[in-house]
């Protein structure tokens, strides 16, 4: 910019110089150089303005006041050019045009005087007062030795010299001032701005004195070389406010600035006093007619002095009333400060610091050496890095380990240099916050510890679906098989991994964190490899940065929980069905024996009807494949009758391989592997017979290609975890029987199905569906569990585990013969028979055979009424057998006998059900001497049972 301000003052000095030889003192040379005085004072004072704009602090009063000073001559030189070149008189001695060239170094003067240690960018009230003293001294100056005598008429040529002279002296002194107040400043910043204005000064006392002498003594008319004394050193003070940057000013050089020299102060106060003295002695040589004008000046003078020092004397008391408080709160503060002089010596102490040093006195360190407080042990690590904080920034903090009184302390140290080479030291004891650091940290290490070492994934997210997840716990590489990097990578499109059955619980769990409540869910995730996974997921909303909310939470896999949760489903759904199917086998039952005895007693009537008594049979054998599907109904929902025994497992199987294998197709292998040494169960050895074959020909059907049937028995021990993997366990010592194939497997929802009745998977015609329940009602009577492992093209396992003992396995016996259709001869009897029966057709039907044997049969319909009948009879004719169902309306048949044993203690009992459900059996297991007959029976089954039970010997009761 300077540049071309510098290039425009060169055209200014050439048009000069063009205008001197061309026109010369001419009327239009004159206009020419009037003009060109002009655009110089005119562009010095634009470039003035745009520096005031450019600076800060006291260069912009400073730029305003020159601005201000150039414009004052501009506008008398534009005064000027109206006499000279337009009217073409002089100017008269009083006119505004000689006054505003007169005073026109007021604002120079005030430039000169403002306060540099203040260095304020506003004209406070102070800069005001002196401002208005310098303006009243230039005025009764010029008053009082110029203006007056004209006004009184004593104007001569002695008069004009002597003002021009005075002019030149004002410039010589103002020359001299500001080269005093260069010197006197600080900072390189200001003595850099008073420095040119030095230069301003000299040059336009210097060529602008010469013109102005020349002109005014001898004369000389404008457009000669002497108006270049006006013209130049305008250009100058362009190209001077134009080149001049503020520059970057260090907090040392500012405080340096700030702070009061004493000869500052002094030159201050003189020239506050001297201006009143001036005023006064010029007041004294002027006439008495002015004397009231100069005694006005010379009031608002010392109005303007006193003002001056009432507001002066108000800083500094309120300087002194901040320093004061400053040292109060220094004092007082919990931090140890101090204040340590260029020569090494604290001039400040306060008590915290003295208490850090381990000194009792705060007072009593002022005067020491530092070093003589430190040890040097101290120090010595972090001087070296104190010392370069100092040089590059003048500060330095950092932490230091003291010694007081012997004993390692750590503190924290603050250092900042001061402009007179000394440093304010701020210190403080960290050891409570040390080590509460050192319990957050193990805290968090313990708390961090635990997150990754639990098994469950911590989290912390965002809210909503698309939520950014901020933090995930490493275990989610264990659980979902994802890195803990690449999840919080992908996090925003988490939802991906959740199974699309699951998406609306996910999305109700996500809306109730919005509106800031607490929520669990559980749904299903598919892992990196793809296997599906049950999860719980917990979380609650809290604070985050900003006031912008976050949701922590945690999550647990409840893939186990949620397979204990179907185990126990599906044993509650098969305790069910055995309840609905033992309830439907016991009324069937009644049904099947009505049915299988009036079949009997048919084929004895129909001798010698061949054609009736063909159909007849066939009615038996339809009667009896009816009474198997009730026998396995029963054995499903454990309430068939048991005979148990101590059995040797491998006995019955290696007794049954030889049967098993003719049942093999030649495409299947079959193979038994039968461990030695396996312990004893306690078992009715007809159903665990049934329960081999029900697997085998199940496992069978299970390869229709052909394939490997594996039967295997062995010692296992279940342990608690497996208890807790798998429902209803409890550990133990077992015998574990296990048949496995390799045939066509099976759907885990056809798993979870295969032990329901008449649940099967074979075509129609084939199988009852009723063989697995079967299996699985012997092996739960029998105190077992079975457990089938299965997976589509890859076979099935079904693995028996029955309760070992440790007593001896009992011989087998001989099974009896199968009772012929037709009863003995020798199985009537004369005996009374107290028979108790709630179903009408079945009651007749036990009467009239019965009765046909010759015995004499009483009849009841319920408890109540068969113990009423008890009661009549014990007073006339014995009752010699109580044959009485079982589960019957109000009182069962066990407590019936209990009754009727009270009153004849003689009386056989015999029980007849179609299933025990505990009443006469516990677990199924008859106790001994219960006479027990199973529904349905035959005519001569039943006619067996009770001869066997009256000729029974009764033992004393």
């Amino acid at each position: 910019m300077y540049r071309k301000v510098a290039i425009i003052g060169a055209i200014v000095v050439g048009l000069h110089a063009c205008e001197i030889l061309l026109f010369g003192t001419s009327p239009t040379g004159s206009l020419i150089a009037n003009t060109l005085q002009l655009v110089a004072c005119g562009l010095a004072a634009a470039m003035a303005i745009k520096a005031s704009q450019r600076g800060h602090g006291l260069a912009r009063p400073f730029w305003s006041m020159v601005a201000l000073g150039v414009t004052t001559w501009g506008v008398a030189n534009l005064g000027w050019m109206y006499y000279e070149n337009l009217r073409h008189i002089v100017i008269p001695p009083l006119s505004v045009v000689r006054i505003l060239f007169d005073t026109q170094g007021v604002f120079f003067a005030i430039a000169l005087v403002l306060d540099k240690e203040k260095d304020s960018p506003r004209f406070d009230v102070e800069t005001l007062l002196d401002s208005v003293q310098i303006a009243i001294v230039f005025f009764s100056g010029f008053f009082g030795l110029y203006y007056v005598q004209l006004l009184s008429g004593g104007a001569s040529a002695n008069t004009d010299t002597f003002m021009t002279w005075s002019y030149q002296v004002i410039n010589v002194s103002l020359v001299l001032l500001s080269a005093i107040a260069t010197l006197m400043v600080r900072t390189k910043r200001l003595r850099a701005l008073y420095g040119g204005l030095t230069a301003f000064l000299t040059l336009n006392a210097m060529l602008a004195g010469l013109s102005d002498y020349v002109q005014s003594v001898h004369n000389v008319q404008t457009g000669t070389w002497y108006d270049l004394g006006w013209t130049v050193p305008f250009l100058a003070c362009a190209v001077w406010a134009a080149w001049w940057q503020e520059p970057v000013q260090s907090t040392q050089e500012i405080a340096i600035a700030k702070r009061k020299s004493l000869g500052a102060l002094v030159l201050r106060n003189v020239m506050l006093g001297v201006a009143p003295l001036f005023v006064l002695s010029v007041v004294a040589q002027i006439g008495t007619e002015w004397r009231r004008a100069g005694l006005l000046l010379l009031g608002i003078s010392v109005l303007c002095y006193a003002a001056r020092l009432a507001v002066s004397q108000y800083h500094e008391a309120y300087s002194a009333e901040m320093i004061r408080r400053d040292t109060l709160a220094m004092d007082s503060a919990m931090d140890g400060m101090a204040i340590v002089s260029s020569e090494g010596k604290y001039t400040y102490v306060n008590e915290s610091y003295a208490r850090l040093m381990g000194h009792p006195n705060a007072k009593a360190m002022v005067g020491q050496y530092w070093m003589e407080v430190h040890a040097p042990n101290d120090v010595k690590t972090a001087a070296q890095q104190i010392r370069e904080g100092l040089a590059r920034d003048g500060r330095w903090f950092g932490p230091v380990t003291i010694r007081r009184n012997g004993v390692p302390l750590p503190t924290e140290i603050s250092i900042t240099k001061l402009p007179d080479g000394g440093v304010v030291t701020v210190g403080r004891d960290v050891s409570e916050r040390q080590r509460a650091e050192r319990s957050r940290q193990e805290a968090e290490s313990k708390y961090q510890t635990l997150i990754e070492q639990v098994a469950a994934i911590s989290y912390i997210a965002e809210l909503g679906i698309d939520g950014q997840w901020l933090y995930v716990s490493p275990q989610v590489e264990t659980m979902f098989g994802f890195p803990a990097d690449e999840w919080l990578a992908n996090s925003r499109q988490w939802m991906k991994h959740i199974h699309p059955e699951d998406h609306k619980t996910v999305e109700i769990a996500e809306e109730a964190s919005k509106r800031g409540e607490r929520f669990q869910a559980e749904y299903r995730i598919v892992r990196k490899d793809g296997r599906i996974i049950w999860v719980s997921d917990t979380a609650a909303v809290v604070p985050g940065s900003d006031s912008h909310p976050l949701m922590e939470g945690i999550i647990i896999d409840i893939t186990d929980k949620k397979q204990l949760e179907g185990q126990l489903q599906q044993s509650r759904r098969m305790e069910a069905v055995g309840r609905l199917a033992g309830g439907i086998a016991h009324d069937f039952n009644n049904l099947l024996t009505v049915i299988k005895g009036y079949t009997e007693l048919a084929l004895i009537r129909a001798k010698g009807m061949p054609e009736l008594r063909s159909d007849i049979e066939r009615i038996e054998d339809a009667s009896e494949r009816a009474a198997g599907l009730v026998r396995q109904l029963l054995a499903f929902s454990r309430r068939q009758v048991m005979q148990p025994k101590i059995l040797d497992l491998n006995g019955i199987v290696v007794g049954l391989d030889k049967l098993l294998r003719r049942l093999m197709d030649e495409d299947i292998e079959m193979v038994t592997i039968a461990n030695d040494s396996i312990g004893a169960i306690k078992a009715d050895p007809g159903q665990i017979e049934q329960v081999i074959m029900n697997l085998v020909v199940n496992a069978r059907d299970a390869m229709p290609d052909g394939g490997r049937l594996t039967v295997e028995t062995a010692n296992v021990e279940l342990d608690a975890l497996y208890a807790r993997d798998h429902a209803s366990v409890k550990p133990g010592r077992y015998v574990m029987l296990a048949v496995s194939d390799t045939g066509i497997g099976m759907s885990a929802e056809t798993v979870a199905h295969i032990f329901e009745p008449f649940y099967t998977t074979k075509e129609n015609g084939r199988g009852t569906g009723l063989g697995l329940s079967t299996v699985y009602g012997i092996v739960k009577q029998s105190g077992g569990y079975i457990w089938v492992y299965s997976e589509l093209n890859h076979g099935t396992t079904f693995k028996v585990y029955l309760p070992r003992v440790d007593e001896a396995v009992e011989s087998a016996a001989a099974r009896p013969a199968k009772p012929t259709s037709e009863p003995a001869k020798d199985l009537s009897g004369h005996e009374t028979i107290l028979l108790v029966e709630d179903e009408p057709e079945l009651r007749e039907l036990t009467r009239t055979v019965l009765a046909e044997r010759g015995y004499n049969v009483i009849e009841a319909m319920s408890a109540e009424g068969a113990e009423r009948l008890a009661t009549q009879e014990s007073g006339g004719s014995k009752i010699h057998l109580l044959l009485t169902d079982v589960i019957m309306p109000g009182v069962s048949g066990r407590e019936l006998a209990k009754r009727v044993l009270a009153r004849q203690p003689s009386v056989r009992v015999l029980y007849m059900s179609g299933y025990t459900y505990n009443v006469i059996a516990e677990n199924g297991t008859l106790e001994r001497g219960v006479a027990f007959l199973q529904k349905p029976f035959t005519p001569s089954g039943l006619v067996e049972k009770v001869r066997e039970v009256l000729d029974m010997v009764v033992s004393g009761r």
